[in-house]
C-alpha cells in the first residue's frame, strides 16, 4: 500500500516491487487512498489490481467506513500479507490488518524517524510493535529505527530500493549532452528545506569556469528562494528551474555531474537513477548516500552544507574527462550489479515468503 501512486520515492518502489515479484508465488493488488496517477497506470499495465481506499483525512468520520471497506475487503479476498509503504498508509492498515486477522502484517520506515511529526513518531512506535516486522531501505533507517524506536534487530528487515536501468541507461549508452562548451551540473528533487539545493547553487556560482550550465529539476516551496539566490549570485542566466516531469530519464541523460547535497536523506530514488543514467554523481556524506556512494570509486562525497567543499568536488570532476568517464562507469555498474528492481523484489519475496512460512 501507499498513500497515492503519482510521482514519488514510495509511490515508484511500491510499483516496482508489485510489477516485480515471482508471480508464480505472489498475486500481488495494490491498495492506495488515491488511484490516479502514472504508477496506477504502470500498474494496471502490468495486470495488477489496483484498489483505492479512499481516505481523505484521518479526522473525517467518513474514514471509519473506509477501514470497515478495507477490513471486508482483506477477509473476503483472504489476503495473506499487508505491507503498507509510507506513514499514512502504515497508521491506517497495520491496526485493521490486524483486527480483520491477516497473518502476516508489516510496517515500513523510509526516513529517519525523527523527521516526522511528534504525533507520527507516537503513534509509530506504536504500530509498528503491532506488526510482526519493520521494513527498511538502508542501514542507516535501520540503525536510526533501532536506537530511536528501541525496536529489537531481529524484527527489522532491510530491502533495499531498486529500479529498471533499462529506462534510465539503455543499452547503446545514449546520452544527450547540451549544446555549446560547457557541461551540465543538474539535480532531480524535491525544493524542500532538507534538500538544501542552495547548497549546489552557491557551489556551481563559485566555480572558475563559467561555460557550464545548471539544471534544477523539481517543485517545491523553496523554489522561488532558490531563484532568488540564482539571480543574486549572478548564475540565473545559466540556470534552468524546470517542473518534476513524467519522463524525468531525458533530463538525467542531459545532466553530466549530478549533486545530491541534502542535509537529511534516507536512500535516494533520484541518486540511484542519476548513477543508472551515467550521470556522475557527487553527493553529501549523510544518511543512505554513503552506501551507494563510494568515495573516489563510483562518485564522490562532500559534507553537508559545505559549499567550499562542493565547489572542489565540482571543480575536481568538471575538469577530469578522464576521472568523469570511469566514474559514471563505476555508478552505472553499482546500480545494474546491486540495486535492479529485479534483485529489491526478490528480497522482498523472500521476505514475505520467509514470514508467512513461519506464521509472522
Amino acid at each position: 500500500m501507499t498513500r497515492s501512486l503519482d510521482l514519488g520515492g514510495s509511490e515508484r518502489q511500491v510499483a516496482e516491487v508489485a510489477m516485480s515479484l515471482d508471480q508464480r508465488r505472489f498475486c500481488p493488488a495494490v491498495g492506495c487512498f488515491d488511484s490516479r496517477g502514472i504508477r496506477a497506470d504502470d500498474l494496471r499495465r502490468a495486470g495488477i489490481a489496483v484498489v483505492e481506499f479512499a481516505v481523505r483525512s484521518f479526522k473525517s468520520p467518513r474514514t471509519a467506513i473506509v477501514a470497515w471497506r478495507f477490513m471486508a475487503w482483506l477477509r473476503r479476498h483472504d489476503i495473506a500479507l499487508v505491507h503498507p509503504f509510507d506513514v499514512p498508509t502504515v497508521l491506517f492498515a497495520v491496526p485493521l490488518a490486524r483486527m480483520a486477522r491477516v497473518p502476516t502484517v508489516l510496517s515500513s520506515q523510509r526516513g529517519h524517524p525523527l523527521l516526522f511529526s511528534t504525533v507520527e513518531q507516537r503513534a509509530l512506535m506504536v504500530v509498528d510493535r503491532m506488526a510482526d516486522g519493520v521494513v527498511v531501505n538502508s542501514s542507516y533507517v535501520r540503525q536510526a529505527v533501532e536506537n530511536d524506536f528501541g525496536l529489537r534487530p531481529s524484527r527489522i528487515h532491510t530491502c533495499p530500493n531498486g529500479l529498471d536501468p533499462a529506462i534510465f541507461h539503455p543499452p547503446d549508452g545514449a546520452r544527450h549532452p547540451a549544446a555549446g562548451d560547457g557541461l551540465v551540473v543538474g539535480v532531480v528533487a524535491a525544493l524542500r528545506p532538507e534538500k538544501s539545493i542552495e547548497t549546489l547553487i552557491e557551489a556551481f556560482a563559485g566555480l572558475r569556469e563559467t561555460s557550464h550550465s545548471l539544471v534544477i529539476v523539481g517543485d517545491g516551496p523553496c523554489k522561488d528562494a532558490l531563484v532568488a539566490l540564482a539571480a543574486r549570485l549572478g548564475v540565473l542566466e545559466r540556470t534552468t528551474f524546470t517542473a518534476t516531469t513524467i519522463d524525468v530519464a531525458s533530463w538525467y541523460r542531459r545532466i553530466d555531474v549530478f549533486v545530491l547535497p541534502s542535509v537529511s536523506e534516507s536512500f535516494s530514488n533520484s541518486l540511484m537513477e542519476a548513477m543508472a543514467s551515467g550521470c556522475v554523481v557527487l553527493a553529501s556524506n549523510v544518511g543512505g548516500n554513503p552506501e551507494l556512494v563510494k568515495h573516489g570509486e563510483n562518485g564522490m562525497l562532500f559534507p553537508a552544507g559545505d559549499v567550499a567543499g562542493l565547489t572542489s568536488r565540482l571543480e575536481a570532476v568538471l575538469g577530469d574527462a578522464a576521472l568523469r568517464s570511469r566514474l559514471a562507469a563505476a555508478g552505472v555498474r553499482t546500480i545494474e550489479e546491486g540495486y535492479t528492481r529485479q534483485r529489491s523484489a526478490q528480497r522482498f519475496g523472500e521476505l514475505y515468503e520467509q514470514l508467512l512460512v513461519d506464521g509472522g
